[in-house]
Parts: C-alpha cells; sequence; structure tokens
C-alpha cells in the first residue's frame, strides 16, 4: 500500500477522496460533540456530569485534529465550524456533512434520561472503537497518526458507558437494570448500522479501498462490533436481545443504499 505524508504531492482522485471522507468525520465529530453536551440536562449527579462534559471536549477535539488535516489540502475549516456553531440545530448540507445520527431531529428521539445516555457510550461506541480504528492504518500518515489519539479516547468512551451504567443499577437497582436492558433494542440498531451495509458493492468502497483509505470491509466491522458489544454488556448482566434490525438511515459511516432492503441481524 502506497502511504502518502503531509507535503507530499497527491493524486487528484486520491485527494478528493481523502478530502472526502475526512470533512465527514471532521463535522460530525464536532456535530456529536454538540449533540452529546445537550445530555447534559440528564446528569443525575456531579460526577456524572463532569464526565459527560469530559466527553463532549473530547468530541469536539476528534473535530479539530480531523480539520488541522484538512486546513493545508486547502478547506476551509473556520468557515465550517462558525457554520456549525451558528446552525447546531440544522446545519446545512451543503456547507458541511454530518451524519443523519448526529443531527438533532434524530439524535433527541433516542434520549429521555440518563440510562438512555449510558447505554448510547456502552452499546454504540463499540462500534465507533471498531470504525475509526481502521484508520490507524490509512494511507495517509497524518490521519494514521491523529486516529491513534482519537481511537484510545473513543475506548475511553467506551468504558464511561460501562461506569454510567453500573452507576444506573448501584443507584437504581433492578429497576435501573431494567431501564438499561430496555434501551438496548435501539442502541444496537444504531450500533449495527453505524458502518454502513454489508454488501461493500459501491464505487465509494471500492475507492476508498483502492487507496488504502479504508482497511476494513462493514461486515468485519459489524462482527468486531458485536464481539467488543457482546463482553460489555456480559460485564454488566445484561442479555443481547435477538434479532436487531440495523438502523443504516442514521448513516453512519457511508449513506445509506434507499434501494437495499434492511437485513434482520441475530445478535446471538
Amino acid at each position: 500500500m502506497k502511504t502518502y505524508d503531509q507535503n507530499d504531492a497527491l493524486p487528484p482522485e486520491y485527494k478528493s477522496a481523502l478530502i472526502d471522507l475526512l470533512s465527514f468525520q471532521a463535522d460530525s465529530e464536532f456535530a456529536g460533540g454538540q449533540r452529546v453536551a445537550e445530555n447534559m440536562r440528564f446528569a443525575t449527579r456531579p460526577e456524572e456530569a463532569y464526565r459527560l462534559a469530559k466527553k463532549v471536549m473530547e468530541e469536539m477535539g476528534h473535530g479539530w485534529y480531523c480539520w488541522q488535516i484538512l486546513e493545508p489540502l486547502g478547506i476551509d475549516v473556520n468557515a465550517r465550524v462558525q457554520h456549525l456553531v451558528s446552525n447546531p440545530d440544522n446545519p446545512d448540507p451543503k456547507i458541511v456533512r454530518v451524519i443523519n445520527g448526529f443531527r438533532k431531529e434524530n439524535w433527541s428521539t433516542f434520549f429521555s434520561d440518563w440510562s438512555d445516555v449510558a447505554m448510547f457510550s456502552t452499546v454504540v461506541t463499540p462500534a465507533a472503537v471498531a470504525f475509526l480504528g481502521q484508520y490507524k492504518d490509512s494511507s495517509y500518515l497524518p490521519w494514521r497518526k491523529v486516529s491513534e489519539r482519537i481511537w484510545q479516547e473513543e475506548k475511553g468512551h467506551l468504558a464511561f458507558g460501562v461506569w454510567a451504567s453500573k452507576r444506573v443499577i448501584e443507584f437504581d437497582g433492578e429497576a435501573g437494570r431494567e431501564k438499561l436492558q430496555a434501551a438496548l433494542p435501539k442502541f444496537m440498531a444504531m450500533g449495527l448500522g453505524f458502518s454502513g451495509r454489508p454488501a461493500d458493492d459501491s464505487k465509494h468502497f471500492a475507492r476508498y479501498f483502492e487507496y488504502g483509505l479504508k482497511l476494513k470491509t462493514s461486515q468485519q466491522l459489524q462482527e468486531e462490533y458485536m464481539e467488543i458489544v457482546s463482553s460489555r454488556l456480559k460485564e454488566l448482566g445484561l442479555e443481547i436481545p435477538d434479532n436487531v434490525v440495523p438502523n443504516y438511515d442514521m448513516q453512519f459511516g457511508y449513506a445509506a443504499s434507499k434501494e437495499a432492503g434492511k437485513e434482520t441481524v441475530s445478535a446471538r
């Protein structure tokens, strides 16, 4: 696999694909931080609020790391952040690229209390750990470098989710455990849909793999996700629900194909 560094001349098609992926990640990471900040209203105790605030900072930091790589490629990153800050609830897709799951009208429907906040980081973040982890071996070396830090912090966000879930059980007992269990299906659907449909036959997938900007298929990432989430749920004493349908409409990672039908994934 040929690699490129910051000051290397990039083939035009490679540069276009790189900017496409990086801008998608950078804008979405920052918007994700904005959404996580909204969940502060559900914090039950000072330590919960503190730890969630740390996650907000790190999510926005992930956007900053990627924007720093984009700026030398000729992208006006200041305009992007200014637009997101000025239009947090409804950013213009012609100006910034934010995944559907981090748009407020979609995000807000998933959260009603702290148990949802805990389950999101426990059940969806494993998908981010798997998905973003592949960039540690990207053919673009600056992205490879920052992705190591992002990956480590995402693992910390997963640990936050497990900790927050344990606190729900500690303070609310079996009633808390039942709320966590009830929230599992909707967040597993989101996590399973994170990396896109398993049929990696689009021109975008082929191009990204050819250039070394993607290293794993959606099926591989989905399998890695299930390994991680199964282990964490076992630690919490929660049951993995059967026949969860991946929510590809949130369009985590890639645009969902409107023509393709919905697959049902057995989590067992």
